[in-house]
């Protein structure tokens, strides 16, 4: 589908920026899928983005074999989807997916430290907010090939028209 900065900053980015997790699929050398959830997803503009890479263990191996994955983003708010629901039809897409190429894992900025940590701080004052996030250096890069939106039937149909 082809994006332009409208679309992009209207309908594509709030998916990703209101997701509370995403998903990225990858494939291993023998070909077998696998999909890890990942809460730091950033669309820096329509042609790349980030995340931070700390607990995966299958996305650093597979992308040693396959340097494309999918990345997909919904929106899970409860508000988001009961108003839908009632209107019958989404005001925003629920959903997106994107090919990516995936480019190396290098030391985040601190520039994109601190736009993750805005992100989680409402957390902050937890126990797991240190043993989950305290320690978030490293990000791997992308580049974004193709947007693929997930269409819902009749409750999507006019989203990208």
């Amino acid at each position: 589908m082809k994006v332009d900065d409208l679309k992009f900053r209207e309908k594509i980015k709030p998916v990703f920026s209101q997701a509370v997790f995403c998903s990225v699929a990858t494939v291993n050398a023998e070909g077998i899928p696998h999909v890890s959830p990942i809460g730091s997803v950033v669309l820096n503009d329509r042609n790349s983005g980030w995340f931070f890479q700390k607990f995966t263990k299958n996305i650093p191996l597979n992308a040693e074999h396959c340097e494309y994955a999918t990345i997909m983003a919904v929106n899970s708010g409860r508000w988001f989807w009961l108003k839908s629901l009632i209107k019958g039809s989404f005001k925003q897409p629920p959903a997106m997916r994107i090919l990516v190429k995936l480019g190396q894992v290098r030391p985040a900025t601190e520039k994109e430290g601190q736009k993750f940590k805005r992100r989680v701080n409402i957390f902050k004052r937890t126990r797991g907010f240190d043993m989950m996030w305290k320690d978030m250096s490293h990000i791997r890069d992308f580049e974004v090939i193709e947007y693929k939106p997930v269409f819902i039937g009749q409750m999507t149909r006019n989203q990208f028209k």
